[in-house]
């Protein structure tokens, strides 16, 4: 626990101890006074309490569907809230206590602050959960363990002793604050539990203060607030994780590809090792016979660098393709080289001139091969656009300067109504193609490598920058 959280959680006791010194006659002796709603306030109360329940219903619904426990938790915290608005109604505000016709007791009132700060605390927790934030778990523990000890003590003596001086929206405000304090990338999820448990605090802070009374609904409109924002907060994450999951699974089935090629790769490599080999053999007993003809040892060498450079080819090749995920600290320029040896005679027949600008090298400790597959991802990219649009003087300039990597061409740019969506996944403006490579590229810079990964367009051409 670091240093602002204890200060936290020490202000939390200080205020318990002013609480309980200075507002316990008060709480003990706490006169019941009933307000009236007119018809438009009762109609407000009503359709807040159907919002609740529907959402109570629709996340009860989920958990059964898919089996996610936020879900049950959300579920159960909207039914606690349910009853701590339904208890208030029969406690303070006319018609609804002559519908009810329930005891006059807080009794229940109590109980149902107590259930909304556990069930809310577990439902925070596993969503919290989805940022990988383990931190707060210790936290929400121990609000949860106090809560189990303030139920415990009403069950026994039918009144709540920790909830009477520190409010549920207390120790919501806590957690919230340290999540929001914690969570480096915050979503739109994150921003609807923010907001919607925001205005709840705020309504209950100025009812706890006594600023706007039972006077309308405020507190039934900030709750429904709040469960439709949670709703839209929970589906909306799930929806997230389930695009991370394709993304994942594309990826996966990327790097399967990969390491099928990279097989079949090698097992040409070992068919061809031996051929060449002989031929090799070949030509140094030919070289014997041929000591006085220059023109048949020029051949002859001619022939053996032939030979060594398809042997050198069928090994870049073999290397591109390794599946392996080992890191490693490697040299941005030695990657560039690599790729560019991989992917140059599939732009010779377009006559593409290819230039590589090494104005400061550095390396980089990552996965080598995963960096060379984005290197060639942008470079074919480039090459297609080059040939459809067929430009005139076609040219590829990759530049190196620390710590940047720019893959420049002259293809005309990116219209602008694509430059928003030329990294989203299965978007292509290209034939025969699955939409996946940029994205795939955005994915291994961005959240493999920690980088960024960016367009930079105009009339002239596009450039994409990488940026460690």
């Amino acid at each position: 626990m670091d240093k602002i959280m204890k200060i936290k959680l020490t202000l939390v006791l200080i205020y318990l101890g002013l609480a309980i010194t200075l507002f316990y006659d008060h709480h003990a002796s706490l006169s019941i006074a009933i307000f009236k709603y007119n018809t438009m306030q009762f109609m407000v109360a009503v359709l807040s309490l159907g919002v609740i329940l529907s959402s109570s219903i629709y996340n009860f619904a989920f958990y059964f569907y898919i089996r996610k426990k936020q879900y049950l938790y959300y579920a159960l915290s909207q039914f606690a809230i349910l009853s701590l608005l339904i208890q208030i109604e029969n406690l303070f505000i006319n018609p609804f206590n002559e519908y009810y016709n329930f005891t006059r007791d807080v009794f229940l009132l109590d109980i149902s602050q107590i259930l909304i700060i556990i069930f809310s605390m577990l439902f925070i927790e596993k969503f919290l959960n989805l940022y990988s934030i383990k931190r707060l778990s210790r936290l929400i523990h121990i609000v949860i363990s106090i809560a189990l000890v303030d139920l415990v003590f009403t069950l026994i003596f039918h009144h709540a002793i920790i909830i009477k001086f520190i409010p549920s929206f207390i120790w919501i405000l806590v957690v919230l604050s340290e999540a929001h304090r914690l969570i480096k990338k915050k979503d739109i999820p994150f921003y609807f539990i923010i907001v919607g448990w925001s205005t709840v605090l705020l309504v209950s802070i100025f009812e706890f203060l006594g600023i706007s009374a039972i006077t309308f609904p405020y507190l039934h409109l900030a709750f429904a607030i709040e469960s439709m924002l949670l709703s839209f907060a929970v589906s909306y994450k799930f929806n997230l994780i389930e695009e991370e999951k394709k993304v994942q699974q594309t990826l996966l089935l990327q790097q399967s590809r990969l390491a099928s090629m990279g097989e079949m790769i090698s097992i040409i490599a070992h068919q061809w090792r031996q051929p060449l080999n002989f031929l090799s053999f070949a030509l140094m007993h030919i070289k014997r016979g041929c000591k006085n003809d220059e023109e048949a040892l020029l051949t002859i060498k001619d022939a053996s660098e032939q030979l060594q450079y398809m042997s050198q080819t069928i090994e870049n090749f073999r290397n591109f393709y390794n599946p392996s995920k080992n890191k490693a600290e490697f040299s941005i320029q030695k990657s560039c080289e690599n790729t560019l040896k991989i992917v140059s005679p599939t732009l010779l027949p377009s006559k593409i001139d290819m230039k590589l600008d090494i104005k400061e090298d550095f390396k980089f400790f990552a996965n080598s091969n995963e960096f060379e597959q984005v290197i060639l991802n942008i470079i074919n990219n480039a090459r297609d656009i080059l040939v459809e649009r067929k430009v005139e003087n076609p040219k590829i300039e990759i530049t190196i300067n620390k710590p940047q990597i720019a893959i420049t061409d002259n293809g005309g740019g990116v219209a602008k109504e694509n430059i928003d969506k030329i990294f989203e996944p299965y978007f292509t403006t290209k034939k025969n193609s699955d939409g996946i490579g940029l994205y795939i590229s955005k994915t291994i810079i961005e959240n493999e490598m920690k980088g960024k990964l960016e367009l930079i367009t105009d009339s002239n051409g596009s450039s994409f920058v990488i940026t460690f």
